[in-house]
Formats: C-alpha cells, structure tokens, sequence
C-alpha cells in the first residue's frame, strides 16, 4: 500500500477560506473540508488570523500549500483584485508562515487549481495548451503549455467588446447582474470566442463554483477547442494549493 503524501491546501476565495489535509498520492481529501469567512476588505492582520483558525483544524505539522486570488512573483504579491490592496508588495508565505507555524509555498489561486487538474482531473496527460478558468468572484486563468505552466495569467481583465472578461462573465457578475443562465452562457460564450483567437487552446477546463451544477449551462457554451467542466470543479484550488508544496519546492531544488 502506498504511503500516503500529506500536505494542507489552502484556498482563499472571495467569499471564504476553504482549508483541508490532502493526499498527494491521490488527489484525494485525507481529512474534512473546514472553512471560515474571507476578510476581503479587512486588515492583513485579519485574513491572517483567519488563516491560523482554518488551518488549526487541521493537526500536524504537515506544509501548507496557499492559494490566493493574487499574481505572485519572487513570493510577493503584486496584486490585489478582490483584496485589501495592502496586501500589495507583502511576502504572503513568510508572513503566513509565521502565523501557522508551518512552512508555507503561495501561489496563485487559479495556477493551483489548474495544477489540481493536469495532475489528476480533467486535463491529465493532455498535451499541447491547456487553458483553465475558475468562474467565481471574478475569473482566473491558469495556461499550460505541454504540461508547464505560465504563471500568473491575468485573462479575467482582458477585455471583451468594451468591458473585462470578468464583468460579464464571472460567477459573481451572474449574479450581480441578475443574468439568466442563456443571457450568462452569452457572455461566457463572448469571453471564450475571445480567449480563443487569442490562445488557440487545445483544452478549455472550467472550475469555480459555478460548475457544480453544469447542466445549467454547459450546453449552451461554443467554442472551437475541446471545453469542459474541471474533474475537481471548485475543489481544484484546495487540492492544487497542497500540490503545489510538493510542485514548486522541486522545481527551486
């Protein structure tokens, strides 16, 4: 029997913190999920503190893979979206590792669900260029190209006819907007036409928590690549964050 490969994923979304004990081996979760309130607005010291609480849910002292809704260079955060913009230029893995007392590897939100889903969902062994997108308080990107990643994609802010991706197409616009599924599906469709004369993907994933429940639009979506709904749909980015401990650590070694 294979040992299990444990590490923590953290995801932090707009809305909330979702924190569980995952096994790398498998993809799979080795604990609940637990999750708390996100303090978008809020002081650093807060989402911190709102970290500690999720994360001391679960015991260990196994490493702490962060998902966070920023792009990250060097490990500093250089934006913030949906964010305290003082977050802007903060080392989030130190300061995050200072206050759960575990080493911590941050990365972008979307790059880790679309990690999630090259190494064990709906994009495993797909060669060529795979583009994901987490359909949720905004859009996040994550683009793979023969299984490598190009981090910190920003294609939720492209522009669409006048207007970011994003603010047609999100999650949250959907509901901002009080859009039908048919009206949503035509703006998704604008965005998706958009990204794909841009990027030519042989894949589309979509992941976020708007995909639990597909059958209310994916019908209704045209695109000249292969699309579908991500295997971990709005897990990915919990699984990803865990992956990414073991992911990004190799690739500094």
């Amino acid at each position: 029997m294979t040992t299990p490969h444990l590490a923590v994923g953290i995801d932090v979304g707009g809305s909330s913190i979702k924190c569980a004990l995952i096994d790398l081996n498998t993809g799979t979760f080795a604990s609940e999920r637990f999750s708390t309130p996100t303090p978008a607005q809020g002081s650093t010291d807060s989402l911190l503190a709102a970290l500690k609480t999720v994360a001391s849910k679960v015991p260990g002292d196994h490493p702490v893979g962060l998902a966070f809704p920023s792009v990250i260079r060097d490990g500093i955060l250089r934006t913030a979206a949906n964010l305290n913009k003082a977050w802007i230029g903060k080392s989030l893995a130190v300061l995050a590792s200072k206050h759960l007392g575990r080493p911590v590897i941050a990365i972008n939100d979307a790059d880790a669900a679309g990690l999630a889903e090259l190494r064990y969902g709906a994009a495993r062994a797909v060669q060529g260029t795979v583009l994901l997108l987490t359909l949720g308080t905004g859009i996040g990107s994550a683009l793979f190209v023969d299984g490598r990643l190009v981090p910190n994609t920003e294609f939720g802010h492209l522009q669409v006819a006048g207007r970011e991706a994003e603010l047609r197409a999100s999650g949250r616009a959907r509901v901002d907007q009080n859009l039908s599924w048919d009206a949503w599906a035509d703006q998704l469709n604008l965005v998706l036409k958009e990204m794909q004369g841009l990027l030519w993907p042989d894949l589309i994933v979509l992941c976020g928590g708007i995909t639990e429940e597909p059958e209310k639009f994916l019908d209704k979506l045209h695109c000249d690549a292969r699309l579908c709904v991500g295997t971990m749909r709005s897990e990915a980015g919990i699984i990803g964050a865990a992956l990414a401990t073991m992911v990004v650590s190799s690739n500094r070694a």
